[in-house]
């Protein structure tokens, strides 16, 4: 296993337990874009919406979409489903727009970035999410002692991976752990 300090828990990857299977966060992996005393938030990355593309999203923005870009749209989570959120390489900041998670990775939430990446200017790699999952202060740590959430671990290439399907079950091995493993009666003793 890998050592959480769980003071800061920023850039860190959260997979849904099987005691979140009747909710909509069943079978999600998160990516932990901020946590602290006022709480955290985070982006999913393994659930596509097969009914938007970024070029829809410019196209209803009325931003001229000069170069193509084959950028997925995911459920982000389900404070704010109309806000778009890019998470994203650290090679493109917005100044006061972009919130630095890791030393690798970034989350921008504004026009400016849609339309960076519409003309070619944007990031390297970018993921654009609708929304996001947002916890109260003390909020997160208590799902977590609730047995709610788990930890994993992805590296950036896998976050960015098209591979929507395989992001729960890699991020768990890649923390040493089988899925297979992994009871249905996850809990508490």
């Amino acid at each position: 296993m890998f050592e959480i300090d769980l003071n800061n828990l920023s850039g860190k990857i959260l997979l849904a337990t099987p005691s979140m299977n009747h909710s909509i966060f069943k079978d999600t992996v998160i990516f932990l874009c901020s946590h602290s005393e006022d709480g955290a938030m985070g982006v999913i990355i393994n659930k596509p919406l097969q009914t938007l593309s970024f070029s829809s999203i410019c196209k209803d923005m009325k931003i001229k979409e000069e170069v193509p870009l084959d950028l997925p749209v995911l459920f982000g989570g389900p404070v704010e489903k109309n806000r778009g959120v890019i998470l994203h390489s650290q090679d493109y900041d917005a100044e006061k727009e972009t919130l630095k998670c890791t030393s690798t990775l970034s989350m921008t939430a504004s026009f400016t970035i849609l339309s960076d990446l519409a003309k070619g200017l944007g990031p390297a790699n970018a993921l654009l999410a609708l929304g996001y999952a947002g916890w109260a202060p003390d909020q997160l740590e208590s799902e977590l002692a609730s047995n709610c959430w788990m930890f994993g671990k992805l590296e950036d290439k896998e976050i960015f991976s098209t591979d929507f399907d395989q992001k729960w079950s890699n991020s768990l091995k890649n923390s040493g752990v089988e899925p297979s493993n992994i009871s249905s009666n996850f809990g508490s003793a």
